[in-house]
């Protein structure tokens, strides 16, 4: 659905920002609480973190042309805009608290569209009990961008799960199921917040992300520079959206698995010595998410020519993740 109005009358434009800011704040109801706890002060005052926590602050856009196109309602590009946050707090481990969203938009763009946009977002954040705080609003020619801040934080007394602290011989994971993220995933999908939380409580891992670049990428964030990641690509857990996107780029499932990205799913590194059936045991009886061992953390060698090493992998086969900007 184009976010755009065909006619003037129909527009931000005709509003100006401050009755769009009103708006706003209509759209997203008890969604956002009164200020100064929310919308209407130069600051939102928040409550101190939960004692014992420690606070996560993480930020992501939705842009037009970038992230979502005419394909995607506003309510699916709302949804992604506060799930691939939420996708963050959850690799770390924590919980979300609130929430601050800007908009940087044409004149052009049309108040039924935003409106939808920011009635999703309501639903969105009371689903998730993450109130939508504040924000700005500011003018681009052509262009349409919602960036979201979203604060967290750990469970009382955990803390966070951090990247680059694998070790040599740390079994690696993934949740759910990888690539083809283009059909669907990349704009529905579950925050692994459960998961998260669990794996910071369980004691056993050493470091987490979340898979947003494709795990031809983003396994390198769970090494620290003299560790290489060890992969059997016949455990990955392929989606049947990679096995249908593969058969119209003529592609193998795998690229789609490594290098689609948008899966934000977890990927994780456990200590070494941990047992991995009492672990895939206890998973399974407190989570419905699968999980997947694919591989371990080694050594990286005295003349590597990649931190990454595939083992039943196709011939001439290229793993780089997405990378941005090229």
């Amino acid at each position: 659905m184009t976010p755009f109005a065909s006619q003037q009358s129909q527009s931000i434009g005709s509003l100006g920002e401050s009755a769009l800011i009103e708006k706003l704040r209509a759209w997203l109801g008890d969604a956002s609480p009164a200020a100064p706890y929310g919308i209407g002060d130069d600051c939102a005052v928040l409550p101190a973190p939960t004692p014992g926590a420690q606070q996560l602050v993480t930020a992501d856009p939705v842009i037009y042309g970038k992230h979502f196109d005419d394909a995607l309602t506003p309510q699916q590009a709302a949804k992604k805009l506060l799930r691939r946050n939420l996708s963050d707090i959850a690799a770390m481990g924590g919980r979300p608290t609130h929430a601050v969203v800007s908009l940087a938009l044409s004149p052009k763009v049309s108040i039924s569209w935003i409106k939808s946009f920011y009635q999703a977002l309501a639903e969105e954040s009371k689903a998730y009990q993450t109130p939508i705080v504040g924000g700005d609003v500011s003018s681009a020619d052509s262009f349409l961008g919602a960036f979201l801040t979203l604060y967290g934080e750990t469970l009382p007394h955990q803390a966070p799960l951090l990247r680059h602290r694998a070790q040599a011989g740390s079994p690696i994971f993934v949740s759910g199921a990888l690539g083809g993220t283009r059909i669907q995933k990349h704009h529905d999908f579950e925050p692994r917040l459960p998961e998260g939380q669990w794996l910071a409580n369980s004691g056993q891992c050493l470091s987490c992300c979340d898979l947003s670049d494709g795990l031809g990428k983003d396994y390198s964030n769970l090494l620290p520079p003299s560790l290489a990641c060890e992969i059997d690509c016949s455990k990955l857990p392929v989606s049947p959206d990679a096995l249908t996107t593969a058969q119209s780029s003529q592609q193998s499932p795998l690229y789609h698995v490594f290098n689609d990205g948008e899966d934000f799913e977890l990927i994780f590194a456990l200590k070494p010595d941990t047992d991995l059936a009492a672990f895939a045991s206890a998973w399974s009886q407190a989570l419905e998410t699968e999980v997947t061992h694919i591989g371990y953390a080694t050594e990286l060698g005295p003349s590597p020519s990649s931190q990454l090493r595939l083992l039943n992998a196709p011939q001439d086969f290229s793993a780089t993740g997405y990378e941005h900007l090229r």
